[in-house]
């Protein structure tokens, strides 16, 4: 069974005015950053290979981090990201969130998680949402991505707040 941990650490000084030492877990750090993952947001496949057939250039992919949200039924891209990589809606949905019910367009896209062992993700149908100015606290990294509970449900989740640390089983 595969196993990716994600640790948060602090560098913590142990005199004032004293150079921070070696990072140390710190649960601190996992309630300020969130349990987030880094990510890889791309095109779908079929439209890199369409694009391939074409002679065309196939978008980069845009790095920055997901949040693991066991909130969100659905796992959500950026609207922004989408639209930086040409992907086109192919309808709406209603979503309910913290401010009521709104309309949402819906992307496919795939997922990679660079450093780990989780697989590539395809999606066929991700919620697009409004993370524009997200930037995650203490990392400096905009957030571009939501793993949702369809996701989710593939793994093993365990969050430990003693440790500072997150671990996916699948």
């Amino acid at each position: 069974m595969p196993i990716q941990h994600i640790n948060f650490h602090a560098n913590v000084a142990t005199q004032p005015g004293q150079v921070p030492g070696p990072a140390s877990p710190s649960p601190a750090a996992l309630v300020q950053i969130g349990p987030v993952l880094q990510v890889l947001v791309e095109v779908p496949t079929p439209l890199a290979a369409s694009l391939r057939a074409q002679n065309l250039p196939v978008p980069t992919p845009v790095s920055g981090l997901a949040l693991i949200d066991t909130g969100a039924t659905k796992s959500a891209v950026s609207e922004t990201v989408a639209q930086t990589l040409g992907i086109q809606p192919s309808g709406v949905v209603n979503v309910g969130t913290a401010a009521g019910l709104q309309q949402q367009s819906v992307y496919s896209a795939r997922f990679s998680f660079p450093g780990g062992p989780l697989s590539p993700i395809e999606f066929a149908q991700l919620t697009g949402v409004n993370l524009e100015g997200h930037v995650v606290p203490g990392l400096g990294m905009p957030l571009i991505a939501l793993i949702g509970r369809d996701i989710l449900s593939r793994f093993v989740m365990i969050y430990d707040g003693q440790t500072a640390t997150i671990t996916l089983a699948f």
